[in-house]
């Protein structure tokens, strides 16, 4: 017998892949503004995430066995979304008996102190890391059984992401793009964190759980190796910067140590050598 799956955001870029790629699962996904994307036997059901009674009634009807909450997961406007919905989530999964994986950022740390453990004191910077930051704690008082999983960028190699297409769009019009030099993560493939990801619905793992790329890279090393994989010429109006040059508040160094999830996992993580590769190869 198959398990249920509940994805919030099933519609947004992160939800979608995992909804697409839960062939394990009987899968269900929530929407609130995004129209839904048509997949074979998903169903979607529009549900506000702050409204307690909303998430009463929809986890009657759907009954699901393990939830993976992507939705309230935006930088910029819905911030506020962020902490009310993970603390309802992680309250009513907790009563309900429902595993609970609650979706962070490797952005609740302030950069000047990597490589990041699971153990690491987080110190964010930013509104959104703060938020983020507040709903880890906020889960993990109300919900000990849950899952946090703190990740980094994300890119997809099929279509390029929200990101990249800005990225795209700037070789024609010419306008100034700085990708920064100083700034490190672990990204990684979209395809393939949702393939771990739905691992670790199949498995009881409390607490928090890094899942990073297997590499670090700058920004301007993603964006570069993003424009090659897409076919596009670099123009001279895309040009390395700092965050210092930038004035903008941003942490630095947030390479995440995902050796935990190494061993707990079975799945590997691709750098984007590798994803590449992998893409072309089953293109072709």
């Amino acid at each position: 017998m198959k398990k249920r799956l509940l994805v919030t955001g099933g519609a947004g870029f992160l939800g979608n892949h995992l909804l697409r790629r839960a062939t394990q699962f009987i899968s269900t996904g929530t929407l609130h503004h995004t129209p839904s994307t048509s997949l074979p036997d998903v169903k979607f059901h529009v549900c506000d995430l702050q409204n307690p009674e909303e998430i009463r009634i929809l986890l009657g009807r759907v009954r699901p066995d393990v939830i993976i909450h992507t939705a309230c997961s935006e930088q910029g406007k819905g911030i506020e979304t962020i902490v009310p919905a993970a603390g309802l989530l992680a309250m009513q999964t907790a009563e309900r008996g429902i595993r609970f994986i609650h979706l962070s950022t490797d952005q609740v740390f302030d950069g000047t102190s990597a490589p990041y453990t699971e153990e690491s004191p987080t110190n964010p910077i930013n509104p959104y890391g703060d938020a983020k930051a507040q709903a880890e704690e906020l889960i993990r008082s109300l919900n000990p059984q849950a899952t946090i999983v703190r990740t980094s960028l994300l890119y997809d190699l099929r279509t390029p992401d929200r990101q990249t297409t800005r990225l795209i769009e700037t070789t024609k019009t010419g306008e100034l793009y700085r990708l920064f030099v100083d700034e490190l993560r672990c990204p990684i493939w979209v395809k393939n964190f949702a393939d771990v990801l739905l691992e670790v619905a199949t498995k009881d793992i409390p607490g928090i759980l890094h899942l990073g790329g297997p590499e670090t890279l700058n920004r301007w090393e993603l964006g570069m190796g993003l424009l090659q994989h897409f076919g596009v010429t670099q123009t001279s109006n895309i040009q390395k910067g700092t965050i210092e040059e930038s004035g903008l508040v941003r942490p630095k160094n947030l390479t995440m140590d995902s050796s935990l999830a190494e061993r707990l996992l079975q799945t590997p993580r691709f750098s984007l050598e590798e994803a590449r590769k992998m893409t072309v190869t089953s293109e072709s």
